[in-house]
Formats: C-alpha cells, sequence, structure tokens
C-alpha cells in the first residue's frame, strides 16, 4: 500500500509536468505553422487558421506525445510495471487525450452561443481548462483496475488521421470555418 501511495505521488509530479509541458508546447503550436512560413507539413501538426477544429490540434498532439512518453517512462521502471496493465495506460491515456481535445469546442460554442459571441480571453482560457479537465481525468483513472474502453485507442488514431484529411479538405461546416473579423 505504501509503494501504491509512492507512485501516486510520483504521478502526481509527472501529470503537473505533463501539464505544463502540453500546455506550452500547445500554446506554441497556435503560431508555429505562421513562423514555418505556411509549410504544409507543419499544418498537419499545428494551427493553420483560427478554427475551433484547428485549435483542437492544439491539445491533441501535446497529449499525444506526453503519452508516448508517458508509456515509455513508466513501463521502463520495473516497479511500476506490475501496477496496471500497459494497455489499460495506453487506453487511459487515449480517453484523456479525446477529452482534452473535444472539451474545446464543448466548452467554446457552449458559452458562444449562450453569450452570442465569443471573448478572446475565454477562447484562451478554454485551451487550459480542456487540458487541466484531462490530466484530473488521467489522475482519477491511475490504479482503476477497470480498463475502460480499448476502443479510445483506435478513436486517436482515426482522430489523428482525420486531423491530417481536413487540414488540407476541411469540409464547410462551421466547426472549420474560422471566425469573421
Amino acid at each position: 500500500m505504501n509503494d501504491l501511495r509512492k507512485i501516486k505521488r510520483q504521478n502526481l509530479l509527472i501529470y503537473i509536468t505533463g501539464y505544463i509541458a502540453v500546455t506550452v508546447l500547445g500554446t506554441l503550436l497556435h503560431f508555429v505553422y505562421g513562423w514555418s512560413s505556411s509549410n504544409m507539413l507543419v499544418g498537419l501538426f499545428a494551427a493553420v487558421n483560427e478554427s475551433t477544429w484547428e485549435h483542437m490540434k492544439l491539445s491533441f498532439y501535446p497529449m499525444l506525445i506526453f503519452s508516448v512518453i508517458f508509456m515509455v517512462i513508466y513501463y521502463k521502471q520495473p516497479s511500476r510495471r506490475g501496477t496496471l496493465p500497459v494497455g489499460c495506460t495506453a487506453a487511459n491515456l487515449a480517453e484523456s487525450t479525446l477529452l482534452a481535445t473535444w472539451l474545446i469546442p464543448v466548452m467554446f460554442y457552449t458559452y458562444s452561443g449562450i453569450l452570442g459571441f465569443n471573448v478572446a480571453f475565454i477562447d484562451i482560457a478554454i485551451f487550459f481548462i480542456s487540458v487541466l479537465f484531462a490530466f484530473i481525468h488521467l489522475w482519477k483513472l491511475q490504479n482503476n483496475d477497470d480498463c475502460g474502453c480499448y476502443g479510445f485507442l483506435i478513436i486517436v488514431v482515426v482522430q489523428l488521421i482525420i486531423f491530417f484529411v481536413f487540414t488540407s479538405k476541411p469540409p464547410a461546416l462551421g466547426l472549420f470555418i474560422p471566425p469573421l473579423g
């Protein structure tokens, strides 16, 4: 039991560090496409315009990178290998990645639909709040014997493919259209 408490404390440090890294990288991804002189390869991973869809990439890719790094670090330590099966951890990370990604449009359209307009400060805060909720969710899932849904791993792969496709050929839907002004 003491080992479990130690692992939870270590995970908390990893999650706090991860939150900082994800938000910093996500913030940078907002500007990288412009800095790259509109390089389309960079645009597959960074926001290419101000649409809500493109802003979803700001949490998706950094969370995905965090997930891969977490899996490598977590399972290289012998003391952690028996705490939760690898598949469970991967599914939990995938679930949290999708949560961070999809909370962005949910929160944006909810608040802007209620107000009838959007506020830049709130738009920025939504990104940070979405990532925070994802890490809180991940914290709650740790050491959960119920591995959740492995389908989240497939959905992350599908999301990745859809980001690639819709970056170059976005549908004519509001989610993909940059706001006027």
